[in-house]
């Protein structure tokens, strides 16, 4: 099982190594899987361990779904350029496991230090069971219940 999985579009990896610099301390704790191109610039610059899958093009996006979809993946940082069209369909299969798994997913800076900011500085990792989890299961779309909390 993997905790975090690190990918990025080419022209964004320099802003995912600065990302995970930022957070070195704290992803360096988790397991870390990252797509090949990205992966091998991050553990150049950060020296963190990581698992290393293929590229996302030849496959690493479906590896990453692959992992979602069977419950060993806690999260997603896939730094998208939006000067390029969201089309391909590996990327497509991954957002759409992400959703459907319930698996946070960032695609920007502002969500991915979100994202691990609460994962490792708040200690989300001790709450965050994946799908089906206890504290997922009290969560009801707004206007059911009567706008009321779940119990």
């Amino acid at each position: 099982m993997y905790d975090i999985a690190l990918t990025a579009e080419s022209s964004r990896i320099r802003d995912l190594v600065t990302l995970v610099e930022k957070y070195r301390e704290g992803i360096a704790r988790h397991s870390v899987v990252a797509t090949l191109d990205t992966g091998l610039v991050i553990k150049s610059m950060t020296g963190i361990g990581l698992k290393l899958i293929p590229s996302g093009l030849d496959g690493g996006y479906q590896q990453l779904a692959w992992l979602i979809n069977t419950g060993n993946l806690k999260m997603v940082v896939f730094l998208h350029d939006p000067q390029l069209a969201l089309s391909n369909p590996g990327v497509m299969e991954l957002l759409r496991s992400c959703n459907m798994q319930n698996i946070p997913f960032a695609n920007n800076m502002t969500t991915a230090e979100f994202i691990l900011y609460r994962f490792l500085e708040k200690e989300m990792a001790t709450y965050w069971q994946g799908p089906g989890s206890p504290s997922l299961r009290r969560l009801q779309p707004v206007g059911q219940n009567g706008g009321k909390p779940a119990k």
